[in-house]
């Protein structure tokens, strides 16, 4: 007997196992930082060469443990957001597609320079436990890509509000609150003084963690509205 064709999964539930296992990922990196009061966070504003290499050095496993999943998250990241548009599809919106495809290459772009980022960090590290001094303006000119990343990140979140449903509750809640709250709280950060830092970064890695399991939810939903129960 001939054998049967294997099942390919629908790319939303591939794109709701990425949103979901990438905010895993998320929600374990903000629980290292909550653990161990080291992120990475506090390495992509300018600082003095030096005293970023004693934090680095200090906290090196920590570190080191942090870019791991980091690294890992950003794959899955990545892959999620690349098959976002045609996860969306069908949206009769004709901005549904182009806010898509513009806001998924917007977030492409922040993996890679947050991957950039990672390595340069590492990069760091190994050159301050080596005792060698870092270059100051590598410490300004990744502050600069780190800003430029959370932009294209905020704008990308932006765009993807409008391939998002308005005519379904959720998915118009998600629109709002990628439109009106996550871009301003992230650029806020860039302008607050310090006693506003923590509070806003902490909202921020919740926002991200929150917003995947909203996405994955959301994918799984319009997939059982069109062809019944989501396979396991």
């Amino acid at each position: 007997m001939p054998s049967s064709a294997p099942t390919v999964p629908d790319v939303r539930v591939v794109t709701a196992r990425l949103a979901l296992a990438a905010a895993i990922a998320a929600a374990v990196l903000l629980a290292m930082s909550l653990l161990h009061g080291v992120s990475q966070g506090q390495f992509e504003v300018v600082r003095p060469a030096a005293d970023m290499a004693e934090q680095l050095v200090r906290n090196a496993i920590a570190m080191r443990l942090e870019l791991f999943v980091d690294f890992l998250f950003l794959i899955l990241y990545g892959a999620c957001f690349a098959l976002l548009p045609a996860a969306l599809a069908g949206l009769a919106d004709p901005r549904g597609p182009i806010a898509a495809r513009l806001g998924s290459a917007a977030l492409l772009v922040t993996a890679f320079l947050d991957a950039a980022e990672n390595a340069h960090l590492l990069s760091a590290l190994v050159t301050a436990e080596q005792g060698m001094p870092l270059s100051q303006g590598a410490i300004q000119w990744q502050a600069i890509a780190s800003q430029v990343k959370f932009v294209a990140s905020y704008a990308g979140l932006f765009l993807i509000a409008f391939a998002l449903d308005p005519a379904d509750r959720a998915e118009r809640w998600l629109a709002h609150t990628l439109r009106w709250v996550q871009a301003p709280v992230g650029v806020a950060i860039f302008v607050v003084g310090p006693p506003f830092l923590r509070p806003l970064y902490l909202m921020r890695a919740v926002f991200f963690v929150v917003g995947l399991l909203w996405l994955a939810a959301l994918l799984q939903r319009r997939l059982r509205a069109t062809s019944g129960p989501v396979p396991g």
